[in-house]
């Protein structure tokens, strides 16, 4: 005997329909979870600002937009400039390499040194610290203040790199 099948309803179809769309609209959605930063492959990966090939991780910075793309700078300086240029592109997060050990630290927490005489890549002067005492260390050496990312960025955007 053969058991006959049951029609869709509207309500299934609906139903079906709707998960379809949601499953949809999640895979376009906004990243969510804690940013990571990228990968940086040095003497390969370009700058984004100048098209430099970043090569001195203790000046690597990235930031991830929220669109999902990974831009990657062979400095902070040149980061904060490209950004400053292209206010546009929206952030979600903002890494920057910690001068002494070279990881990746959150850019907005990190510290801040401005002087024409710390030769980053493109001569923007910037060098970024997670530590704060770290970066007055070498702020004395250069006589110059240790500034906060918001000071950094300003700071850059009129045009006092390498002060």
């Amino acid at each position: 005997m053969r058991k006959s099948q049951l029609p869709i309803t509207n309500y299934q179809l609906l139903l079906g329909l709707s998960l379809l769309i949601a499953l949809f609209l999640s895979a376009c959605a906004q990243p969510t979870g804690e940013p990571k930063p990228p990968d940086i492959v040095y003497n390969r990966d370009m700058c984004e600002a100048c098209g430099m090939i970043i090569s001195d991780a203790r000046f690597a910075a990235a930031t991830l937009t929220t669109d999902g793309r990974s831009l990657k700078f062979d400095d902070a300086g040149e980061m904060f400039g490209y950004h400053a240029r292209n206010s546009q592109v929206q952030v979600r997060a903002w890494f920057v390499h910690d001068y002494d050990s070279q990881k990746w630290i959150n850019g907005k927490d990190a510290f801040y040194v401005i002087a024409r005489d710390i030769k980053s890549p493109m001569g923007t002067g910037v060098a970024t610290f997670a530590e704060r005492a770290n970066a007055e260390t070498l702020a004395k050496r250069f006589n110059v203040n240790v500034l906060t990312f918001d000071q950094a960025f300003t700071a850059i955007k009129e045009g006092k790199s390498g002060m």
